[in-house]
């Protein structure tokens, strides 16, 4: 099994870092991690979903489903704590205090998630990621909104999200003796196997637009982004380790709560006038450092 990790993490690696050259040698143009961010989010991914979701129903998947679901809630205690502790120690302004709390609690269990959960699990993962992520399309709406724009929320913006709606359309399939046709099914494997490789590509163009300087004397950065890629994982791992239940019940909370800040940091930071660049500085140094930590994590886990 460790053979078979590290041939897929090694993917993950050489996938981010052909996306990395093309972005260097600028075949992939500036409007790239936008276009291909908004293809990921309302295109490949939903169909990703929906096509894992595609499969007859089964009492042992709904258990696991609920035990996954159950162990989100856990992971998200475990980051809102840290957050909160960091923000409390360091006393940042206003600004930059819910960038650094976003960065902590919120990783990037889409763009990310999916792919390596489709990559160790196959299709199942991307089912129980899925369930999983019903937590943070839920709190990114909520949790995540209040703390980067101290404003009223939005019930529209929490209900009408395209993570949410293809997954609660995958569970009305799986749980009911609804069935995709076959040619609509084919159309959506072949969508949805865009995901990881764009979603690489875009990892990669991030790194590839960083500048090493603009992290250099940031070391508060470098403490959030440790907490949110060892010490958050650890917290799970120690939360998870003594359940007595299916291996991937315990591992998929692990890995997700390893993932670097997700992108949403610093879409959120520009749309509520928060510190905008600081929070693309943080999501690009805690996706590098996770090229280092989160194969080191799956490997530990598996």
């Amino acid at each position: 099994m460790t053979k078979v990790v590290i041939s897929q993490v090694l993917m993950i690696f050489l996938l981010v870092g052909f996306g990395f050259v093309l972005k260097k040698i600028k075949l992939l143009n500036d409007g790239f991690t936008k276009s291909s961010s908004d293809l990921i989010v309302y295109v490949t991914l939903p169909a990703m979903i929906i096509s894992s979701m595609d499969r007859d129903f089964s009492s042992e998947v709904a258990k696991t489903s609920l035990q996954i679901f159950l162990l989100g809630a856990v992971m998200y205690a475990c980051t809102t704590i840290l957050a909160y502790f960091f923000v409390s120690v360091k006393k940042f302004d206003e600004d930059q205090r819910g960038v650094y709390m976003y960065m902590i609690i919120f990783g990037n269990v889409g763009y990310l998630g999916y792919p390596v959960s489709a990559i160790l699990f196959g299709s199942i993962g991307v089912f129980y990621s899925a369930v999983f992520n019903i937590w943070f399309n839920l709190l990114t709406w909520t949790l995540g909104v209040s703390i980067m724009s101290r404003s009223k929320l939005s019930l529209s913006k929490i209900l009408l999200n395209p993570g949410l709606i293809s997954t609660l359309l995958g569970l009305l399939i799986f749980l009911t003796p609804l069935t995709i046709p076959t040619t609509v099914k084919s159309v959506l494997d072949s969508v949805g196997s865009m995901t990881t490789p764009l979603a690489m590509f875009l990892v990669g163009a991030f790194l590839a637009e960083a500048h090493l300087k603009d992290f250099i004397a940031k070391i508060d950065l470098y403490f959030a982004s440790i907490l949110k890629l060892v010490v958050a994982p650890l917290m799970v791992y120690l939360c998870v380790k003594y359940l007595k239940t299916d291996s991937i019940v315990k591992m998929l909370p692990v890995m997700m709560a390893g993932m670097p800040s997700g992108v949403n940091t610093a879409i959120f930071a520009r749309m509520f006038n928060r510190d905008y660049k600081l929070a693309a500085q943080g999501v690009v140094l805690s996706t590098a450092l996770s090229m280092i930590s989160l194969p080191l994590l799956i490997v530990l886990i598996v």
